[in-house]
């Protein structure tokens, strides 16, 4: 897990048929490598769902604007953030291998990616995020390389070599 927890969590929609958190299940499974996450939604009910996925478009739509270098509707920009400065109700603690999570409940979840979303925004890489240029990709990323055009050259980019190539060869 390299890309920061903001990133990762826009990119759950990578194409308009690709929902990796698409269930309570799904969002569970993806949630993993966030420990402080992960503790919270382990009990989130079916019913929550409804409201992290939209959490997830308005953090996309913010994301995309500001890889485009312009400003993020400010009622998304609310959305994505809120209640991300807000106390959250849980505890982070020292832990064998990391930190251990106490107190975390479903509650929680819209502080932690609220949380997430805002330290990305004001952190230092913001300033390298990327659009995908891939056909179809809603993927946003860092690179500190500016031609870089793809989340994946071994995936978008090759599709979209194997494009140009087709167009030529017509």
């Amino acid at each position: 897990m390299t890309e920061p927890l903001a990133l990762a969590f826009a990119n759950t929609r990578s194409s308009p048929g690709r929902d990796r958190i698409a269930t309570v299940e799904r969002f569970r499974a993806w949630a993993r490598p966030w420990p402080a996450l992960a503790a919270c939604v382990a009990a989130m009910p079916p019913d929550a769902l409804p409201e992290v996925l939209a959490r997830r478009d308005a953090t996309q739509v913010v994301l995309h604007h500001l890889a485009a270098g312009e400003a993020p509707p400010a009622g998304e920009l609310a959305f994505a953030t809120a209640p991300g400065l807000a106390r959250a109700e849980f505890r982070v603690r020292p832990a064998a291998g990391g930190v251990a999570v106490d107190d975390a409940g479903p509650e929680a979840v819209p502080q932690v990616l609220g949380r997430a979303v805002v330290d990305f925004l004001l952190g230092p890489q913001i300033a390298h995020l990327r659009r995908c240029q891939g056909g179809g990709c809603h993927k946003v990323f860092v690179s500190a390389r500016a031609d870089r055009r793809w989340c994946d050259s071994k995936v978008c980019g090759n599709r979209a070599r194997v494009a140009a190539h087709a167009r030529r060869s017509r």
